[in-house]
């Protein structure tokens, strides 16, 4: 299933059949950046028929999913009519990219602050010339086959996950708010809790439908909900809910009722509101259950009667819904710099994912198995548009050329090295001319180019959390996380600088 929704996704583009209009919620340095960038891989990413709409949450401290979506509507709105175009039944997503990108640093600075920007090992060629996927452009890309059902609905995604999902992507509930997920059924014990199921949401099914959504619960937690028999087992043992994704659709009049909801916040822009701790949560919890969690009883109230309202207005007993996307699932959340890593050295695998990975991105032919030849030996990896002599193994390298390598497990993209040797590492726009690099293992290293070319190499680890370290001036590094930030920030324009690569 995943090879053919691949293919769709691909034939989704070539038939004009995505969302009718797409809005990104960008940083307020970077929305003019995505602007032009998405004009120039329009025909690639998005169909034709796409108005691509692009605003800035310019909301102290970030507003969040939930009034982020309302605030970046009521911006798009200014632009282009989306409300005429929903009532006509149009479809519409919205993509999330506003923020630091704290746990991706160093890497979102050598983009200018601008971490959906990120680039992936997969080649796009553009009117405007040769270049590289952006971490925005490949969730854009992967949700496009969501828009068919969904006329007249406000679909809503991160801009750093990218999903394959393993059953058809039709909608499958006509309640008003329908939640992806990806259900399994499972042994329910302690173990398998903490493994695989603590850090995230999940969605537990209601008798005579719709869903109750609960956030990262700890095992003590489960229990109680076991005891209640709110999560339900069957004789074995084994019980069936959904790992959340964090990506909806709503139906537009119920969007609206939550623009008149919340429109007091819309107009001061002085809170910040998720949609699972401040919506799906109070929406189908109980306001014991609520407060227990650390909500708030007078926002259970509130959110009480918005809830009354909505099942007035929409006759439904539940309002939420779930999408069950499939057990196989692929879901590539590229969030911090060791799971970019990894997600990237997926395409080396010689697994069902592994294949999918490499017919997402398109680099089946670059795939070498083995391969010797004077001054170089090649075993399992992918060279696109790289001049390399010496030994690689199990690694990935893009518009990069190394005169002498000894690399395992290691990832380079745009980079230039003389001598380097190393094992699981990351060198990102890394530019030591035909100078002997040394490297650590799990070394992360880029170089940021500040005006005038002045620039700056920030080195990490993949062990370490670069959103911990945003304030700290590592001992290998001249500055810190957040001092790069502010520095790029005052050079804004910079960050509208679109690098053509090479391929």
């Amino acid at each position: 299933m995943k090879y053919q929704i691949i293919k769709r996704m691909r034939k989704t583009i070539e038939r004009n059949e995505g969302y009718d209009a797409i809005v990104v919620v960008a940083s307020s340095a970077n929305y003019r950046y995505w602007e032009w960038r998405l004009s120039a891989t329009k025909d690639k990413i998005l169909p034709k028929k796409t108005k691509i709409i692009c605003v800035d949450e310019d909301w102290e401290g970030g507003a969040g999913q939930l009034l982020g979506t309302l605030y970046a509507f009521k911006k798009a709105q200014r632009k282009f009519n989306l409300e005429k175009l929903l009532k006509n039944g149009g479809a519409v997503a919205f993509y999330h990219t506003a923020g630091y990108g704290k746990r991706m640093a160093p890497l979102c600075g050598t983009e200018g602050n601008n971490k959906p920007a990120i680039k992936l090992p997969s080649p796009l060629e553009t009117k405007e010339g040769k270049t590289l996927l952006t971490l925005l452009e490949a969730v854009i890309f992967s949700t496009q086959i969501f828009a068919k059902t969904r006329e007249g609905r406000i679909s809503v995604f991160w801009g750093d996950q990218v999903i394959i999902p393993s059953r058809t992507p039709k909608r499958e509930t006509k309640l008003p708010v329908e939640i992806f997920g990806i259900k399994k059924e499972f042994v329910l014990t302690p173990r398998e809790w903490r493994r695989n199921w603590q850090s995230y949401g999940i969605l537990i099914p209601r008798k005579g439908g719709g869903v109750l959504q609960r956030e990262k619960l700890k095992w003590k937690k489960v229990k109680s909900l076991l005891e209640k028999g709110i999560i339900k087992t069957d004789s074995e043992g084994r019980v069936k809910i959904a790992k959340s994704m964090g990506c909806f659709s709503v139906s537009f009049e119920f969007f609206k009722e939550l623009l008149k909801e919340f429109s007091k916040e819309l107009e001061l822009k002085n809170r910040k509101l998720d949609t699972d701790p401040h919506l799906w949560m109070p929406l189908t919890s109980t306001k014991r259950e609520y407060v227990d969690e650390g909500g708030s009883v007078i926002y259970w109230q509130r959110i009480k009667k918005l809830k009354e309202r909505l099942k007035r207005k929409f006759q439904k007993k539940f309002l939420i819904g779930e999408k069950n996307l499939g057990k196989d699932t692929l879901w590539w959340d590229y969030g911090n710099l060791a799971i970019y890593h990894k997600n990237i050295l997926k395409l080396l695998e010689n697994s069902d994912e592994g294949e999918a990975a490499r017919a997402f991105y398109g680099v089946e032919n670059y795939l070498v198995k083995r391969k010797k030849e004077k001054n170089l030996k090649i075993r399992n990896s992918i060279l696109i548009n790289s001049e390399v002599s010496g030994e690689i193994k199990n690694s990935v390298i893009v518009n990069s050329k190394i005169k002498k390598a000894s690399l395992e497990k290691a990832v380079l993209i745009n980079s230039q090295v003389g001598k380097i040797k190393g094992k699981n590492l990351l060198l990102y726009y890394v530019n030591n001319g035909k100078r002997k690099m040394k490297v650590l293992p799990n070394e992360v290293v880029t170089d940021i180019v500040l005006g005038e070319g002045t620039k700056i190499r920030m080195r990490t680890s993949l062990l370490r959390d670069s959103k911990k370290d945003w304030t700290v001036r590592l001992p290998q590094n001249p500055f810190s996380y957040s001092e790069i930030e502010r520095c790029l920030a005052r050079l804004a324009d910079d960050a509208f600088k679109w690098r053509v690569n090479k391929i």
